[in-house]
């Protein structure tokens, strides 16, 4: 596999050399430097139980071995084929169905793992020679990608230096280096990302891209100065990233009732809440897509522009150049809009011009920083919307949290244990059947592989805009939210975890006492 990191769009002004010294990109790479936790492979016995040839023109792949029978993963069509092999190498296998496009993922990393060898490792000519360090700095992205890592953490401290890469929201330490790399390692990004590489003491932010495998990677970079050095954090926006369908979203069939029905109006305001990588971005465009027909203009505005859809008018948010949020959105109710997404409501300005659309015939769409459904109307009062403008405008609120879906090839049902039993009957389900990942290949062991998101929908019916226009208090309105029948977070959650989809530990990391 061939990743070259190509530099594209820099920082927000100052020094932005292209060049670095070349002695700092060439300190000499311990040579027993392994990562910790890619490397450390369990089911390396199963992904090698068959021979690479027909791995590779198969496009199978062994994902766990337990002693007797080996689990492989393929496409259908090749499934005949496989157990042809099996019987010529006299093991008992078992067939879960893969697309080729996951087998080969996989394959890439294994075969990665295998080839892992930090002094060696080349990159290309043209991008600053083959240093040692840069070649360290693009094998720890590549396979930050190949684990599907959304960010990657650089942590400087007193006797060395931590990498960690967050995978399906979790950080995992991957790689320890020593502390003396540290300058070298932080030139090496900064020079990629056109920041200021003299500049340690104050915040900077830069952006590059990288090409590996022959996928578009877009990378933000965020430095900051902390007590033993910088610490670098690399968001890896994944261009391969297909956008989702309103179905593929995880919503039950009462919540996706609701959502049409809030996104199909013909004008309003629709927030969506959450933390930062909530998946607000994903339920947007999935909102705009599904709605934005041919004969409407629709816009979006965003920070930055994570899903590039035909059809969508998309404008980028440009802090540096004086073009936020707010300055674009006024820009944008002058060109004839039907339907307008707002990246972010991060101040009052935003929030009064995205309220006034709605109230004016837009269908606009944004997202908000906010605790829940509830929280989020609140946030807008406290913008000093006025009560009366929030009742009229807002069509309703989707609170969302990203909990981790068991991995499909490896997950296996189970009885539930007396406490879970309890657990499930204080909200409500009777069954005794749950589900989850015992570890293979594609999910690094982990039982999970990517993430599905947990809804919490509030549809304003006309009682709960009466009681709005009062400015109750939240409590209060919460409490007459759910008996207009808002669900909470928690027995979402538990709802996917009844069906299969994720296990009850990981739907009780979302209680968040709501009720």
């Amino acid at each position: 596999m061939k990743g070259d990191l190509l530099s594209r769009r820099g920082n927000r002004g100052g020094n932005t050399p292209e060049t670095v010294d070349a002695d700092l990109l060439s300190v000499e790479i311990p040579e027993d430097l392994t990562f910790e936790t890619f490397v450390s492979d369990p089911y390396a016995e199963a992904h090698n139980a068959l021979p690479r040839q027909k791995v590779l023109e198969l496009d199978c792949l062994g994902l766990r071995w337990d002693g007797q029978t080996l689990l492989v993963g393929a496409p259908k069509e090749s499934w005949d084929k496989v157990k042809e092999l099996a019987t010529q190498l006299g093991i008992k296998v078992k067939l879960i169905e893969a697309s080729r496009e996951e087998i080969r993922e996989a394959l890439s990393l294994t075969i990665t793992i295998e080839k892992a060898s930090f002094g060696t490792a080349q990159i290309s000519k043209s991008d600053a020679g083959e240093a040692p360090i840069s070649s360290l700095v693009q094998q720890i992205v590549e396979r930050a990608f190949l684990e599907r890592a959304s960010d990657i953490h650089f942590e400087t401290y007193e006797d060395h230096v931590l990498v960690r890469a967050r995978i399906d929201g979790r950080l995992r330490n991957i790689l320890e280096l020593p502390a003396r790399l540290a300058p070298a390692i932080s030139s090496r990004i900064k020079v990629l990302s056109k920041m200021n590489i003299v500049e340690r003491r104050r915040p900077q932010d830069g952006q590059f891209t990288a090409v590996i495998d022959g996928h578009p990677l877009d990378i933000r970079v965020a430095s900051v100065a902390t007590v033993f050095g910088e610490k670098l954090v690399l968001r890896l926006l994944d261009g391969r990233r297909p956008s989702v369908d309103l179905e593929s979203l995880g919503m039950s069939a009462h919540q996706l009732e609701l959502f049409t029905k809030m996104i199909t109006a013909n004008n309003g305001l629709v927030l969506v809440a959450g933390p930062t990588g909530s998946g607000k971005t994903t339920t947007l465009h999935s909102a705009i897509q599904s709605v934005a027909v041919e004969h409407k203009n629709a816009v979006t505005i965003e920070d930055p522009v994570e899903y590039v859809v035909p059809g969508i008018t998309q404008i980028p948010v440009s802090e540096a150049n004086n073009s936020g949020f707010a300055v674009q959105l006024r820009a944008v109710l002058r060109q004839d809009p039907d339907i307008i997404l707002v990246g972010e409501t991060r101040d009052a300005e935003t929030a009064r011009i995205s309220v006034q659309a709605a109230l004016t015939g837009h269908l606009v769409f944004t997202s908000i920083h906010a605790t829940d459904s509830v929280g989020a109307l609140y946030r807008l009062l406290q913008m000093d919307i006025e009560p009366h403008l929030v009742a009229s405008s807002v069509r309703g609120v989707v609170s969302q949290r990203l909990i981790r879906k068991n991995c499909r090839f490896c997950t296996v049902k189970y009885q539930a244990s007396t406490d879970e039993k309890v657990t499930l009957r204080a909200y409500g389900f009777s069954s005794d059947s749950l589900a989850k990942g015992v570890g293979c290949t594609l999910c690094g062991g982990s039982g999970y592989r990517d993430r599905i998101a947990a809804y919490q929908i509030l549809s304003i019916n006309e009682s709960l805009t009466e009681l709005i226009v009062s400015r109750p208090d939240p409590h209060v309105f919460r409490k007459a939210a759910t008996k207009a029948g808002m669900t909470t977070m928690d027995q979402e959650a538990v709802r996917l975890a009844v069906a299969g989809i994720t296990t009850l530990d990981e739907a009780m990391t979302l209680l968040v006492g709501d009720e």
